[in-house]
């Protein structure tokens, strides 16, 4: 039971009630490109939740039956009580670690590379992050906690801090001496020079100020990284700064830099290829022209992506092996397309023209071979594409006659 998955409708009503705040009080910190992205990045860390998750919880259960040094009783308050404890300090650890080394960081980068600070942005997920971040829990396991109490635990830890990604809430008085609040998370949210690599925490914020990494909000926080990743296509944002480093692998004479660049700390160039400049933030965020037409027909494709990711969670377990895989393969296509919309990209027309001519026919298909109830399913999803289509066309028309595409 994936309990940050499960609140995934309570993270809808808060953002829409964020939203509802900031058109009463005229703030805003919401961008359709950016916010969609940062969504559409959580749809591809629960497309990989279930294989990258096995890399935890398999050497989990297994030094918890071999290894183990405790037997503690699941049931007991104060055993829940230690034990999100330590998992906090656990993520604490590898947060922090995240933050320190190239290979690493490149896991992470995707969650701090948006430009604005909002709700959207805490589900703007590394989506490989898990397969980094597992050896960082293990020793929950020695110290006796079972598995199941640690997964509960470690799904409210982490839905605890979808709420700190907020502009709209200010010091919270004693309470910022004990957990992570908002404006602590807008710290660590930061470029500025005073707020890199500080409040590690997730829940608690004992970490930081036990080991050094604590800051308070103290001048206007300037967010996203320092090297940005400048796309709105959240596939290629989870690859940012790995291409960057690959090009230095690529590119320096030593052999050895081209092994250790990647367990450096965060940053680290070989002597020979840092004369070549990497990507500089510049005043402006990164945005895109495209026509103002397509935001409405943008929200209504994202939309229907998600609703093909609920699908996939709904028929993962029980529908034929090919069946995910096919859903995996149109949520990807049309993540991927989202991007090139935002982004003012001309070849937007021709992908989606096959996007939605592809999925259309895979749904007629699909449908035929099933039962009656699955093909009436089958034939509104080949409608509805059918009707994107058409939409898309007229859009099109009017796009080259207002904005040369």
């Amino acid at each position: 039971m994936n309990i940050a998955v499960l609140a995934f409708p309570l993270y809808i009503l808060l953002m829409l009630l964020e939203l509802a705040y900031e058109r009463y009080s005229g703030r805003h910190t919401w961008r359709l490109a950016d916010s969609v992205t940062s969504i559409n990045s959580a749809v591809l860390r629960v497309l990989l939740e279930g294989p990258l998750r096995l890399l935890l919880v398999i050497p989990y259960a297994w030094l918890y039956e071999h290894a183990r040094l405790f037997t503690l009783d699941g049931g007991s308050p104060l055993v829940w009580l230690g034990g999100f404890v330590a998992v906090d300090l656990c993520f604490y650890w590898a947060h922090r670690s995240l933050h320190r080394y190239n290979l690493l960081w490149g896991a992470h980068q995707p969650h701090h590379s948006s430009e604005d600070f909002n709700l959207s942005t805490a589900l703007r997920k590394g989506a490989f992050q898990t397969a980094f971040d597992w050896p960082f829990y293990l020793p929950l396991a020695l110290l006796g906690i079972p598995l199941p109490l640690f997964l509960l635990l470690l799904g409210i830890q982490l839905s605890y801090q979808f709420w700190i990604h907020s502009q709209h809430v200010g010091r919270l008085g004693w309470l910022e001496q004990v957990l992570v609040t908002p404006s602590h998370h807008r710290v660590h949210h930061g470029q500025n020079d005073c707020y890199i690599d500080k409040n590690h925490g997730g829940v608690f914020i004992f970490g930081d100020k036990l080991f050094g990494t604590f800051a308070e909000e103290r001048e206007p926080v300037r967010y996203g990284v320092t090297t940005p990743v400048s796309t709105f296509d959240p596939i290629r944002m989870q690859f940012s700064w790995w291409r960057l480093l690959w090009a230095d692998a690529q590119d320096t004479a030593s052999w050895w830099d081209k092994l250790r660049l990647w367990w450096m700390p965060t940053g680290w160039r070989p002597v020979d290829v840092r004369g070549q400049q990497w990507p500089k933030m510049g005043v402006e965020k990164f945005d895109c022209a495209y026509p103002a037409s397509l935001k409405a027909y943008a929200l209504v494709q994202f939309i229907l992506i998600n609703g093909l990711a609920l699908a996939f969670l709904a028929s993962v377990k029980q529908a034929a092996v090919w069946e995910p895989w096919l859903l995996m393969l149109a949520i990807l296509f049309g993540c991927v397309s989202l991007g090139l919309l935002f982004e003012g990209r001309r070849t937007l027309w021709k992908l989606e023209f096959v996007r939605l001519l592809s999925l259309a026919g895979v749904a007629l298909a699909w449908g035929f071979w099933l039962t009656p109830a699955q093909w009436l399913v089958g034939l509104l999803l080949a409608g509805v594409c059918l009707a994107s289509l058409i939409w898309l066309l007229c859009l099109g028309v009017k796009a080259r006659q207002l904005v040369g595409f």
